[in-house]
């Protein structure tokens, strides 16, 4: 059976409708565009709707909070990789960002004595301030933020249950142009060729490489990264990839789900072994990657538990009288959503946090993505040819957070960049030609003709079962462990996946062909794990979420930071090369360092205190940005503090 082909003309073409997607495709309308979405899932229905729903903006809490502060604590985290045109963009544009989303429809609650929106009472791992926001509905309302942009906006077609194949782009002497790209529209059985002068890439991540190991939707199978790569454009930093480390290890419906941030440690919450051995401290202090690096290495020293976990003991948090009522309503109001799931999970007892928690990290965040400037359009190295027409925004795009990403900066990122690379895309409608309206161009016909061909191909293997077996491999090779021996074993590994792609049989049906799906999403996770493998061997040292077992570790303070680039080259082998980095001035690394230090020695200190003076001390810290809780039948009361009290819980 044949597909039907239709031709479409648009001025820009979004892939993705989550957080970024939906920004872009709502700032390109805006200035003017047409606009069409492609989106696999449901419009909204991304990784933005599942997500704790907690947001940063800076200054909400503090007026101190500066755009400066708040770009250090993205570059100094992200070990000095990410690009400081992108981090002072994000820095620039997150309130305005934040005001997106509540104009979409996003509800938070207000502090009345700021006027502003509330923030959450703890610093957010690895934030310097208390910069976050959370929202009763958690992600659902960012969600829904999202599919109201869409959906009810001006000039916007979008199509759900549909695979983006391609990227289409032409090459001449003025180097490589978008022309458009193919999307299979399962829904309806029919091949799509859009002719666009630009695609914004906003399809999210690779996280369902490492499934069940993940907390994020299913349809995170590195369609953004594979797709620009295809089409002529670099990543960079692919090697980083973010494994949250408070992951649940059972049972097994809820295996790989998220149980909480650093900061669900509270002050005195600890990492230990199998064997009640603290691996970790000052937990709430320290960076997803610092937690998850802690449990990995503990497991292979085998101090891991059976299921290649560790616990996460926040007993300490609750036995305080006073300050345990204000942990709990912390945990309560701000993590509901992980808090439901740790009960149904877990159990009541360790709800409560009477029990510790069985933890093991898990694929969350790609740091890595598209090479692109802080307007989101793809740059590359000298010797290559930009992509001229495409843009990426969200998760998709590389240079934010480059080793690292900080807590509720994901929720911002979407909006702050998608808007920027919306508009940049919209600037580009005036620039069709021939090259964009005919509709019988080779480089279309190229393209629709490799799917047509794959339709009704007979073979001995299934694509389901080869995406299994290529999330074990990289689990396992490529996953938060990783050493020489083990990455090239899955480059290994991968080389044959390949060859068994040739020999997966695919249906010739139109109208929801799962048999082409699964071979796309192969094809697209194969590609995208390949990146991150050779990008892992460019990187022989451990930074941040790269955890190299058989290196050393990198010093942010003493060594040049580079990024890792990856692209195809024209006989579509995969090429590497290394990016400098402008470190950020030694001062303010040294002062975060010291300060961060300071702050960890405290924390030690007080974890070392008579539970009765900690529970003084604490209770006044919580009070300072909670105000007065009353639970369980304790009322907290005004308690006057000897001088050295004070200043350890300044």
């Amino acid at each position: 059976m044949s597909m039907e082909t239709v031709w479409l003309d648009y001025d820009v073409i979004v892939i993705g409708s989550g957080g970024a997607g939906s920004a872009a495709a709502h700032a390109a309308s805006g200035a003017g565009a047409s606009v069409l979405v492609v989106a696999k899932d449901p419009i909204g229905c991304s990784d933005s709707k599942i997500a704790e729903g907690i947001v940063t903006v800076r200054g909400v809490a503090d007026d101190a909070d500066s755009h400066e502060m708040l770009a250090d604590n993205l570059r100094i985290a992200g070990g000095d990789l990410p690009t400081p045109e992108i981090t002072q963009a994000f820095a620039e544009d997150s309130e305005e960002a934040y005001d997106w989303l509540r104009r979409q429809g996003v509800r938070p609650r207000i502090d009345n004595d700021r006027g502003a929106p509330r923030a959450l009472p703890i610093p957010l791992g690895g934030h310097t301030h208390r910069r976050s926001v959370g929202h009763d509905n958690g992600g659902l309302s960012v969600g829904h933020a999202a599919w109201n942009a869409i959906v009810q906006g001006a000039g916007i077609d979008y199509l759900e249950d549909a695979w983006f194949l391609d990227i289409v782009t032409s090459m001449d002497a003025d180097g490589r142009t978008v022309l458009g790209g193919l999307v299979y529209d399962a829904g309806k059985g029919r091949l799509l060729a859009v002719s666009a002068p630009a695609v914004v890439v906003a399809a999210g991540g690779l996280s369902t490489l490492y499934f069940p190991n993940t907390d994020t939707m299913r349809g995170n199978t590195g369609d953004s990264f594979a797709l620009a790569m295809r089409a002529g454009a670099e990543l960079v930093d692919m090697e980083q990839v973010q494994f949250l480390p408070f992951c649940l290890t059972s049972p097994p419906s809820y295996e790989g789900l998220l149980a909480g941030e650093p900061a669900t440690a509270g002050f005195l919450g600890v990492i230990r072994d199998a064997g009640g051995k603290l691996i970790l401290d000052s937990v709430m202090l320290r960076t997803r990657a610092e937690c998850a690096a802690a449990i990995v290495k503990a497991v292979e020293d085998g101090r891991g538990t059976e299921r290649d976990g560790c616990y996460l003991d926040l007993t300490a948090n609750v036995k305080a009288e006073r300050s345990g009522v204000y942990y709990r309503n912390f945990l309560e109001t701000s993590l509901s959503s992980v808090m439901v799931t740790v009960r149904q999970a877990l159990g009541r007892a360790a709800a409560e946090c009477k029990e510790q928690w069985e933890i093991r990290p898990g694929a969350h965040y790609s740091m890595g993505g598209i090479r692109v400037d802080e307007f989101g359009s793809a740059v590359s190295i000298e010797s290559r040819d930009r992509v001229k027409g495409l843009f990426a925004a969200g998760q998709a795009m590389g240079g934010v957070f480059g080793a690292n990403r900080l807590g509720s900066t994901s929720l911002s990122e979407g909006p702050i960049f998608g808007t920027r690379a919306g508009r940049a895309a919209a600037a580009l409608r005036g620039k069709k030609n021939e090259h964009f309206t005919s509709r019988n161009t080779d480089a279309f016909e190229i393209r629709l003709n490799h799917y047509r061909g794959l339709l009704g191909r007979s073979g001995d293997k299934a694509g389901s079962s080869l995406i299994r077996e290529l999330q074990r491999a990289a689990w396992k090779g490529i996953g938060p462990a990783r050493t020489r021996a083990g990455i090239e074993k899955f480059l290994r590994q991968s080389a044959n996946f390949r060859h068994d792609a040739k020999k997966i049989a695919i249906s010739d049906e139109g109208l929801w062909n799962q048999s082409l799906i699964n071979y796309v999403e192969f094809v697209n996770m194969l590609d995208t794990a390949d990146a991150i493998a050779i990008s892992a061997l460019q990187r022989e040292d451990s930074l941040g979420a790269h955890i190299r077992l058989d290196g050393g570790t990198t010093s942010v303070l003493f060594e040049k930071a580079y990024s890792v680039s990856t692209y195809f080259d024209e006989e579509m082998n995969l090429k590497v090369g290394r990016l400098p980095r402008p470190p950020t001035p030694w001062q303010r690394v040294l002062t975060h360092i010291l300060r961060d230090r300071k702050r960890k020695l405290g924390m030690k200190i007080l974890r070392l205190l008579p539970v009765s003076l900690q529970d003084r001390i604490l209770e006044k810290r919580y009070r300072a940005v909670m105000g007065n809780v009353e639970l369980d039948g304790v009322k907290p009361k005004s308690v006057k503090m000897p001088q050295e009290i004070e200043r350890e819980a300044a």
